[in-house]
């Protein structure tokens, strides 16, 4: 389908408030969108799943029940009448941040915990001359390497972003996913610190024990340097063959959060991110993707992206710590990733 006819039904779409869900693979041109009217699912869609699962906080299914072609030929008194999610987190200041960094490293070197990614919010108004289309845009021409997205829901909000990291895809016969942790900006020359392939390898080891847990025959590829807009990432993939039909299920429902959203071990990171993180991620740090009729998937880890509703915004950004951190370098670190955002709002 002719891109130019999606990009002006996300425009319909996010003027309208409409439950839909838009979309472009890594590396690809091919621009995807999906809109539902009423509510009856349909067996393909876009899977959104929370960071952690709350009751104002469930996973969610927009079922594709109309095309981009479809949706522009509705008439504006057919649609639905909805509104957005509401914007209600502050920003978080530099000095929460750094007390927040420091409580974490202290408990990391302390033995407590190998990694906890902590996260941050910057939240702005919007300005009234602001076209989230254009925003969308702009995305789209800076990230090519990643899964740009935008979706809207009463129950999730309105969301957009590009994010970098695959969560787990699945073709009918392989299941993908990877290991992307360690940061550093665009283009940096020599070798890679030892905290970032400390951090790398925590989320390595951890996604190789799940395919090793389920029995399933999988190929480490090699670590690699892998490009994010204006950061890179160390990233090794995986590819495991599935030979029983609950072995797709059972990694979906496991591999979440990985070490690279949440931290090692998981549960007692989850649990220190809840005490000193200032906001509720929501579906930061969840994954979200394509579903197809016949099962096949594409999901991926909701990160660099943003919230918004029609008066404000809020950007979501996070790091790994390790026992070998340091605040302050922490702190640019999440500096470095809300720059692309930052940018292409302006």
């Amino acid at each position: 389908m002719d891109n130019s006819l999606i990009i002006e039904a996300i425009d319909k779409a996010i003027r309208h408030k409409a439950r839909f869900y838009a979309y472009r693979l890594p590396g690809d041109e091919q621009l995807h969108f999906g809109a539902q009217i009423i509510d009856q699912r349909a067996p393909m869609g876009f899977m959104i799943a929370p960071f952690v699962e709350k009751p104002d906080c469930m996973p969610y299914f927009i079922s594709a029940q109309f095309d981009a072609e479809k949706y522009m030929k509705l008439p504006v008194s057919s649609l639905p009448v909805t509104s957005l999610h509401r914007v209600t987190e502050e920003s978080t200041s530099r000095e929460q941040y750094m007390a927040s960094a420091t409580h974490c490293i202290d408990a990391l070197r302390a033995g407590e915990l190998q990694k906890v990614v902590l996260s941050r919010v910057i939240v702005n108004e919007s300005s009234p001359s602001v076209a989230w289309i254009d925003v969308f845009k702009r995305l789209l021409d800076r990230c090519h390497d990643s899964f740009v997205f935008v979706f809207n829901s009463e129950a999730t909000g309105a969301w957009m972003g590009a994010s970098p990291e695959r969560y787990l895809s699945y073709d009918g016969t392989y299941l993908r996913t990877m290991a992307l942790a360690g940061t550093r900006p665009a283009g940096t020359p020599g070798e890679w610190g030892a905290k970032e392939m400390e951090e790398q390898s925590i989320v390595a080891d951890y996604i190789a024990d799940k395919f090793d847990g389920l029995k399933m025959n999988y190929e480490r590829g090699t670590l690699c340097t892998h490009p994010a807009g204006n950061v890179e990432h160390l990233c090794t993939e995986f590819v495991g063959t599935v030979s029983r039909p609950t072995q797709v299920d059972s990694m979906r429902n496991t591999l979440h959060p990985t070490p690279a959203l949440g931290g090692m071990p998981v549960k007692a990171a989850v649990k220190m991110i809840g005490e000193v993180e200032g906001h509720s991620r929501r579906y930061y740090g969840g994954y979200m993707g394509p579903v197809e009729a016949d099962g096949r998937f594409n999901l991926f880890v909701n990160l660099r992206s943003l919230e918004f509703d029609g008066e404000r915004y809020c950007i979501y950004v996070g790091g790994g710590l390790t026992a070998s951190s340091v605040a302050e370098s922490e702190w640019e670190e999440t500096q470095g990733k809300a720059a692309l955002l930052l940018s292409v709002l302006s």
